[in-house]
């Protein structure tokens, strides 16, 4: 089947705009998971060809990440590449055809599997089977391609999608497969993991399976959000690795530091197990996040409301819930998980007749000495709306419980995470100061560039500034900079707006020079530098070079973009 799209495509090129299925032909093996048979992965793609020469030349592949239920069908994926600069609402996707790039969407959709029956939820399916996906589809475009001098690939990989990429290309790279790829771009990507608040885990799955009084309408959310297998590879804290034995709903109270589903370790076993990075090698790796660089809080409710702590109250509330004859109370509480050392309260819900509790749940979180709780820590926001939007239109006690929330976003990609910071001693400080050296995490990260915000943002939005990064990184082409040099000098921001800001693992003498597009040199200075050196800018908009040349003759050249 493959040939025979490759066929059609070359032939008759505007026919392959329409979606199409397929199959991959690489079997992941997933016993390790409990999966007593393997398959392979079902997904689909779109090719939006560019709007310069219709043909397919110069592919850039954007990958979806965790998606329930297939909510994002592919022209919804396209879609999510809107952002609104200073001149208006605008398309990532749109931009980059326009350049003569063309962009191919790759989407895992629910499907019926023949094999067996099973229906598959292949927005939340295991990683490993939906990067087989990836190979597949890279081996069909790079087949595909055409023109006089086609180009190398770019990858795009949003939320789950980057580490689908990663494992990819990592695959890839391991078993001497061509993905003729120089860029894999990581955006807000959960590198070391993401967080669902713990205390918000025990809470619903309570609702949803308690003996006396369950919530259909949670069921859905713990069955094909919370156990989900991608959900069990990502989470950095897991309900179910906390729950007693024998129990569906109560937590050990012995497991109160935050305890990972056994599906995580496997997976991070799998995609370190290719190289010693455990990120690919042959491209040029640079990530985008959403979670701030400089470590702010974020606010609970709206971009004014009260700022997020250690120990945030998210709800604190009863409810009477009609049972039979009578009339129950539930009482509600859930707080975010407590600062460095700290053992707290963060979920405790009790349901009452007759003023007597017939059935309740508590759950009890202990921080690492070394990092606050992983809830208030900096990262890329989740709007809970997305998560109980359903469970709110049902109504009843599920939508009073929605309606009580004192919040209305958690950080589900801590920024360390996104920036797949190095760890030290095992131990990930989740509000760890990214501008200096600090307690178990370190500043070295596997990426060659990175744009970090100040202010956290919604996970996986596009804005001005991140879009120009990309842009950035796809429309110009590569500088060959040696990786040690990558280990001695680092931009902070990229892109700048009033200050250039190096960080250096060493002080030195050295001189920098900014070149703009044309080749002019528009700035040129000798100084000391120190391991933060803040440089003022006044630049046009655009973008530009800078080349570093320090008194050991080490030099550093990168692009950046000034707004």
């Amino acid at each position: 089947m493959k040939k025979l799209y490759i066929f059609i495509f070359l032939i008759f090129p505007s026919l392959l705009i329409a979606q199409t299925s397929f199959t991959s032909s690489i079997t992941p093996d997933l016993s390790a998971y409990g999966e007593v048979t393997n398959y392979p992965g079902e997904g689909e793609y779109q090719i939006f060809l560019d709007t310069q020469t219709g043909i397919l030349d110069k592919p850039i592949i954007v990958v979806d990440g965790f998606d329930p239920g297939d909510s994002r069908d592919i022209p919804g994926l396209y879609s999510l590449l809107d952002f609104t600069s200073s001149s208006g609402s605008q398309n990532l996707a749109d931009l980059v055809r326009a350049e003569g790039f063309d962009v191919i969407i790759l989407n895992f959709p629910t499907y019926l599997r023949a094999a067996d029956g099973a229906t598959v939820d292949g927005g939340t399916d295991f990683i490993e089977r939906n990067a087989m996906l990836l190979v597949e589809l890279l081996d069909i475009i790079n087949t595909a391609k055409a023109g006089n001098s086609p180009e190398q690939n770019v990858i795009i990989g949003p939320s789950m999608g980057g580490l689908i990429s990663r494992y990819a290309l990592n695959y890839m790279e391991s078993n001497g497969l061509n993905a003729d790829t120089r860029l894999y771009m990581s955006f807000d990507s959960p590198h070391h993991g993401a967080n669902v608040p713990i205390g918000l885990q025990h809470q619903l799955n309570f609702l949803a399976n308690n003996g006396t009084q369950p919530i259909a309408e949670v069921q859905p959310l713990i069955d094909s959000f919370l156990k989900s297998p991608a959900a069990r590879q990502l989470l950095v804290d897991h309900f179910e690795a906390h729950l007693q034995s024998g129990s569906s709903v109560n937590f050990d109270p012995t497991l109160t530091l935050p305890q990972a589903h056994p599906f995580r370790a496997q997976f991070e076993n799998n995609i370190n197990s290719f190289n010693s990075s455990g990120f690919p090698e042959n491209t040029r790796n640079v990530a985008i996040i959403n979670g701030s660089g400089i470590g702010n809080s974020y606010f609970a409710l709206g971009n004014n409301g009260p700022t997020v702590t250690n120990s945030y109250t998210v709800i604190n509330d009863s409810f009477s819930v009609p049972a039979g004859a009578f009339t129950a109370i539930v009482d509600v509480e859930i707080y975010f998980t407590p600062a460095a050392g700290i053992t707290s309260s963060v979920s405790d819900i009790g349901i009452s007749l007759f003023g007597f509790e017939v059935e309740g749940s508590n759950a009890n979180s202990q921080s690492f000495s070394y990092s606050d709780g992983v809830d208030a820590a900096p990262g890329g926001l989740f709007d809970l709306a997305a998560l109980t939007g359903d469970i709110a239109a049902g109504g009843g006690t599920a939508g009073d419980f929605v309606n009580a929330l004192q919040i209305d976003k958690f950080n589900f990609i801590p920024s360390v995470s996104a920036l797949a910071l190095a760890i030290t001693d095992n131990e990930i400080d989740w509000h760890h100061d990214i501008n200096l050296m600090g307690r178990g995490t370190t500043n070295n990260t596997p990426f060659d560039n990175t744009f970090l915000p100040d202010e956290n943002e919604p996970h996986v939005q596009l804005t001005e500034n991140n879009v120009n990064f990309a842009l950035t990184e796809i429309l110009t082409p590569s500088l060959a900079i040696p990786d040690n040099e990558m280990l001695v000098f680092k931009l902070e921001k990229n892109p700048i707006r009033e200050e250039l800001v190096l960080l250096t693992e060493n002080t030195s003498n050295a001189n920098i020079e900014i070149i703009d597009v044309s080749g002019k040199v528009v700035y040129n200075t000798s100084i000391v530098l120190s391991n933060r050196t803040v440089l003022p800018m006044d630049l046009a908009s655009g973008f530009y070079i800078l080349n570093v040349t320090s008194e050991n003759n080490t030099n550093f050249t990168t692009k950046f973009v000034a707004n």
